[in-house]
């Protein structure tokens, strides 16, 4: 790996409780080796709070009543900060607000002087008087820090912005690989069951129905188990892989940039984000595009894991193009193609169906929502992949070894790892190179278990991404099987959930300007992947380039097709927590 200059920030916090109630850091100085930083001077960072007709900051709540109070919270630091109400936990009490976590109300930035106001209900659960009490927290924002840009000494105050909590959805069950028991067994959430910093990213998986097709019992045993109870392949459904909200520096992108090249680029750099902030560092920075879903913004995804098979065991033409079939998403598996991205669609998005719902342990209620993945969806995976949280920050790997291997199994089974980088096709990796093994994870986007895998080889990946049809402002049909009437099974759905190219060129495909964080113009090339973006023959992009096409291949590899259903297409399935 590239030496890279360090920044080390000291932070001393001191709480202070005067007139109105918030919190206060002292001011630090620490000398940042880092090119390009402004000296800032923060003064003490203060974020007080004021609850409307409370005098101090505890709220009683008599016995099994409810209250709702308005809290305002406000910058009176001198520059912008991280501000966020919290609160004692009190297990008596439940604490609603529109966005909370933990113990945690808010998180988002203030600008100087800037006031938000929220409305928070308090809900006593017990038939005795119980005690809330609230108050504010303040750090550094980002786009305090982003200025910081020349060698000089920073005079401020550092909050660090840990990646957002994975939202474990009913039916969910987070685990980590436990290399004694070479399996996967269920995670002690009541500490840290993932570290992003050390490429270590949080897996969740669901368990199938009872083998009568019908009984929970299986599940059930294992929400209620302890900590460390191993899980094995067999008794899972689907394996998921948590990718939090983040802005990436896109002005470090190109076919040259930072001291890197096409064929061996560099890092880049990504900033997780706090629950729902859209606000970018600076004007070098963008929010990933793949955590805005529609009207609402997301605190991160569940990816696919694996490429997905069906539980049916369908994997020849005309039998395979089908909505109806279960997926499933493990390793060890035979990829899902021979299907139409119109089925593709349908299978992932009926998951969450009052029919299909049971079959994983997942709410009907629409707090998930399951599809087929975007191409945006696609690079917000493949960005965090080649940021220091990814394969590429692994220090188990250097110069080349840092892209992502192929999968070159020739039978097209999950989770599997060619010996070299671009190895040719296969029959003996397939048994030998399988996820769990060191030769396996070489395959995965952290260079380890706890990756995504199948991102370069195995089939090509269809996205919902297509060129637009200027009739109709949607994607243009073509061989996808989808429609532009209401038949529920073949309509093009919801314009969330597909990305819509204008324009031919790749550069100008979004509204005639770049497309931000889909892996397309911005890393174009990188590592001598392939690019053939969509055009008027061919309406429809898949991702990644399948077993055969060794040096091809890849985590930047994109191409075409008029969207039939083929023998080397298969897909991949999106989970997004929505409440």
């Amino acid at each position: 790996m590239k030496d890279r200059s360090k920044i080390l920030f000291g932070l001393v916090m001191l709480l202070m409780v005067v007139g109105i109630i918030g919190f206060s850091y002292a001011i630090f100085t620490t000398k940042v080796e880092k090119k390009g930083a402004l000296n800032i001077v923060a003064g003490t960072l203060s974020c007080p709070i004021q609850i409307e007709g409370i005098e101090g900051n505890q709220i009683e709540l008599v016995n099994q009543t409810e209250k709702e109070v308005e809290v305002t919270i406000r910058n009176d630091s001198q520059v912008p900060i991280h501000s966020t109400i919290t609160y004692l936990k009190n297990d008596n009490v439940e604490v609603l607000a529109s966005s909370s976590n933990d113990e945690k109300i808010n998180k988002e930035s203030l600008s100087v002087g800037e006031t938000r106001t929220y409305t928070i209900k308090l809900i006593n659960k017990e038939t005795t008087t119980q005690t809330v009490t609230l108050n504010g927290k303040c750090g550094l924002s980002n786009k305090t820090l982003a200025i910081a840009d020349t060698e000089e000494e920073i005079t401020g105050n550092y909050e660090r912005v840990e990646p957002n909590a994975p939202k474990l959805v009913t039916g969910m069950i987070p685990v980590i690989y436990d290399e004694e028991k070479a399996s996967w067994v269920k995670a002690d959430t009541t500490k840290k069951w993932y570290n992003y910093d050390k490429q270590e990213w949080a897996n969740a998986v669901t368990i199938g129905l009872d083998e009568d097709g019908v009984g929970t019992k299986k599940r059930e045993s294992y929400q209620t188990a302890e900590a460390g109870t191993k899980i094995p392949i067999d008794d899972i459904n689907t394996m998921w892989v948590w990718i939090p909200r983040y802005e990436y520096k896109y002005t470090n992108l190109g076919e040259q940039y930072a001291g890197g090249t096409a064929e061996q680029p560099g890092e880049i750099i990504i900033n997780f984000l706090d629950g729902i902030n859209d606000t970018p560092s600076n004007e070098n920075y963008k929010v990933h595009p793949a955590f805005t879903f529609g009207e609402d913004e997301l605190t991160g995804i569940w990816y696919g894991k694996f490429e997905p098979s069906n539980q049916e065991k369908k994997f020849n033409e005309g039998e395979a193009n089908s909505s109806s079939l279960t997926p499933i998403i493990k390793p060890n598996t035979t990829s899902w193609r021979y299907v139409q991205p119109v089925n593709m669609f349908y299978a992932a998005f009926n998951m969450k169906s009052s029919e299909n719902a049971s079959t994983y342990g997942f709410s009907s209620d629409g707090s998930i929502d399951t599809h087929m993945h975007k191409n945006s969806e696609w690079g917000a995976v493949a960005y965090l992949s080649q940021s220091k949280y990814g394969k590429y920050g692994n220090d188990m790997y250097e110069e080349d070894d840092k892209e992502v291997y192929i999968n070159n199994c020739s039978s097209y089974i999950t989770g599997i790892a060619g010996d070299t980088i671009d190895a040719e096709e296969s029959a003996d990796t397939c048994n030998t190179n399988t996820y769990e093994t060191l030769a396996g994870q070489k395959a995965s986007t952290t260079g380890n278990i706890t990756g995504v895998y199948d991102m370069s080889g195995g089939a090509n990946e269809y996205v919902m991404g297509a060129l637009e049809d200027e009739s109709t402002g949607k994607p243009t049909i073509t061989a996808s099987g989808f429609t532009n009437d209401t038949n529920e099974n073949t309509k093009l759905p919801d314009a969330k959930y597909y990305d819509l190219y204008t324009n031919i060129p790749s550069a100008t495909a979004c509204g005639g300007g770049v497309c931000y964080g889909h892996a397309l113009s911005e890393t174009s090339g990188w590592y001598g992947d392939y690019r053939n973006f969509v055009n008027s023959g061919n309406h429809w992009l898949l991702r990644n380039r399948y077993y055969s096409l060794s040096s091809n291949a890849g985590v930047f590899a994109y191409v075409c097709s008029f969207g039939p259903a083929a023998i080397f297409n298969s897909f991949r399935i999106v989970l997004a927590p929505m409440k």
